[in-house]
């Protein structure tokens, strides 16, 4: 992975978070998208080399408040290197900031 103008560089996932091979071959892709989805459904401990990495969203599915979600979305996200200018039930506006390499 490599920030290269705010845009971070990966492996292309399918839906489904497999690796997309469907051209015969592994393509990369822009995966800011990709790293936050995987952000939000990874709970606490999934990653072994980042245990403390994850929101869980799932977790938060029959809560009454729903700022605790937003919370840690931002938390999460910005951890990771992002800069988030939005969180809300609807949408998600967090673009990975420059990196200082």
């Amino acid at each position: 992975m490599c920030i290269r103008d705010r845009f971070m560089i990966d492996i292309r996932h399918t839906a489904n978070g497999d690796i997309d091979l469907q051209a015969g071959d592994i393509l990369y892709t822009e995966s800011t998208g990709q790293h936050q989805r995987d952000i939000l459904l990874a709970d606490k401990g999934h990653y072994k080399e980042s245990p403390e990495t994850g929101v869980g969203a799932l977790e938060y599915m029959n809560d009454n408040e729903p700022d605790r979600l937003l919370r840690s979305i931002r938390k999460e996200f910005t951890r990771d290197g992002m800069k988030v200018s939005k969180v809300s039930l609807d949408n998600v506006v967090a673009e990975y900031e420059e990196s200082n390499d």
